[in-house]
């Protein structure tokens, strides 16, 4: 290789990495912005959740369970919260890192936004492992955040402009007034299901299930 080559293969080899670097440098800042946006949800939420149901259960709503909190194996500081509704439950759980939103999922976000990383929390009934989440909270690299799920979406709003108690008690009335239980079939009813105090004989129906 001539002294020529040479030197246009280090240009070419240093533009490459200014371009690698540039990049990995914006996902950093915007990975890190996500990750502190979603815990300041995440923290402000849980809290609201906790208060509304103690509250509840105080003035007598005893069907709702004392809300519990569980260490997520992901570790760093990160927690899912389980809400008790009469003997069923959900669970709210961030996941961890960030991604793209899904175009499937059918979110009604604006077409950018699904080319932009995201922070997001899955909702859950009950807990089996193999449960599929009927419900998201997305964190947006613009400070905003939007939900969608089973009907009942909510369009992006700041985390300073979100009044959190109320979105709790809007949540807790949605989930006990659109979730269903029905009991399983004869055929799906299994004795060992029939016996277990930890599993129930019914499924979860969400609005438009009926």
């Amino acid at each position: 290789m001539t002294d020529f080559q040479t030197r246009d293969h280090e240009k070419a080899t240093e533009q490459a990495f200014k371009t690698l670097e540039t990049i990995l440098t914006q996902r950093r800042q915007q990975r890190s912005f996500l990750q502190q946006q979603t815990e300041a949800f995440t923290d402000a939420l849980f809290g609201a959740l906790q208060t509304t149901v103690l509250e509840c259960r105080r003035r007598g709503l005893t069907e709702l369970g004392e809300p519990r909190l569980i260490d997520h194996p992901a570790g760093g500081g990160r927690r899912a919260l389980q809400l008790s509704i009469e003997d069923w439950s959900v669970i709210f759980v961030p996941l961890a890192g960030t991604a793209w939103p899904n175009a499937r999922d059918e979110a009604q976000l604006p077409g950018a936004a699904f080319k932009e990383l995201c922070g997001r929390i899955a909702v859950f009934i009950g807990s089996e492992p193999d449960t599929p989440s009927f419900y998201d909270f997305l964190i947006l690299p613009n400070g905003s955040w939007f939900a969608w799920g089973y009907g009942w979406p909510r369009q992006a709003s700041t985390l300073e402009e979100t009044d959190f108690t109320m979105l709790a008690y809007e949540l807790l009335a949605s989930f006990v007034k659109d979730i269903h239980t029905t009991w399983r079939t004869r055929a799906n009813t299994q004795l060992g299901t029939a016996m277990d105090a930890r599993k129930r004989a019914y499924v979860f129906g969400l609005p438009g299930d009926e």
